[in-house]
């Protein structure tokens, strides 16, 4: 029997050589978090995780030593995981914000809700040129609304979601108060044409169901038809955009409070190529697809039940590839710590076609409406 010096002395020049290792794999974890960004990837690949530990418990001489060297991997791959958020979090980036639409539009009005009034930002004309301006690293950030409690879910944004490899890393919700504007010195009785995105008309029925004859035209932003209004400066157009809006491209608001929801707010994300959230995440959007087969929706769903998550949001938009067949956005509160969506992701992974999480993050409070 060796004497407990020994022992120890020994102990401490094994626990010498596993920091070295430690710190190892931590530079060539750095490595992979850079790589992973560079190609949008996500961090957490919950069947990469599942292989490796694999691998690594049938390394194992002594089988009563498999459950430690499984818990004891599993706990270094979180620790990988802290270090990629944590290297790509402290990484120099330019910190410019897009968004759609020009100065005065709902969507700078979320910027500079979640970002403050300094915050670097850029303007662009459609949804998918923010995702784009992000993905290819002109900006750090996109913000995007996705959501209006009077008109509802904002299809073209889910569909981006989809098609690009963003992080959902926050959200921001927007007070809505859509208004009339018209060139100055025009009266609603000069009106005869309306500009406006068209979820400013759909979340303005009663108005403009007052004046039926008014000819509705879509515009790409609320701020651009405002603009484009102030650009004609013809008394028989007119604009459903904000009161900043007028404020930019002096107009004047001819009818106030428009909306027929006297509670319309719009919820805003804040995306990004990197998956750092801004905040302590409370709030995870995951993506699937489902087997055509009887009952796989059933059995996705039960996954979030079981793991005690709050779903507050689903959608569903179709798939372009498959007729009849979608893809699925949830919206998930309560437990969102990283291990529990690791085993979130492993459960969807046998019942689900493909699965995403679309990125956990601090989700809005009541203080943050703008």
């Amino acid at each position: 029997m060796k004497e407990l010096d020994v022992c120890r002395t020994e102990i401490d020049a094994i626990d010498a050589q596993l920091i070295a290792l430690f710190e190892r794999r931590m530079e060539v974890v750095r490595d992979i978090a850079l790589y992973k960004q560079a190609h949008h990837m996500d961090i957490l690949n919950a069947e990469r995780e599942q292989a490796v530990l694999a691998s690594r418990a049938a390394q194992v001489s002594d089988p009563a030593l498999v459950p430690g060297v499984t818990e004891l991997f599993r706990e270094i791959m979180r620790l990988s995981r802290e270090e990629q958020h944590r290297f790509l979090g402290a990484q120099p980036r330019s910190q410019l914000v897009a968004y759609s639409g020009v100065p005065g539009a709902y969507s700078e009005s979320a910027v500079v809700g979640f970002f403050g009034e300094e915050c670097e930002r850029i303007s662009f004309k459609t949804f998918e040129e923010v995702f784009a301006a992000v993905a290819d690293g002109r900006a750090r950030y996109g913000v995007v609304p996705v959501e209006n409690t009077s008109s509802g879910s904002i299809n073209d944004v889910y569909d981006l979601l989809g098609k690009y490899m963003c992080h959902i890393v926050g959200e921001q919700v927007v007070r809505v108060n859509h208004c009339l504007l018209g060139i100055p010195g025009a009266k609603i009785e000069d009106i005869r044409t309306v500009f406006s995105h068209e979820q400013g008309f759909a979340q303005c029925p009663v108005f403009l169901g007052a004046h039926p004859d008014w000819i509705k035209t879509p515009y790409f932003n609320t701020a651009i038809a405002a603009k484009h209004v102030q650009e004609l400066g013809d008394k028989a157009n007119a604009a459903i955009a904000s009161r900043l809006a007028a404020k930019h491209y002096g107009l004047e608001v001819l009818a106030s409070s428009i909306q027929s929801f006297d509670g319309n707010h719009t919820r805003f994300l804040v995306v990004s190529a990197s998956p750092a959230p801004v905040g302590v995440p409370d709030k995870a959007t995951i993506t699937f697809t489902v087997r055509h087969e009887r009952g796989t929706l059933m059995r996705a769903l039960s996954s979030f039940v079981a793991l005690g998550m709050n779903m507050t949001h689903i959608e569903s938009r179709p798939l372009h590839e498959a007729s009849w067949e979608y893809r699925f956005y949830v919206d998930l509160t309560g437990n969102v710590s990283e291990e529990k969506l690791a085993v979130l992701m492993e459960s969807l992974g046998v019942n689900c076609e493909s699965c995403r999480l679309l990125g956990a993050y601090r989700a809005a409070r009541e203080d943050d409406h703008a």
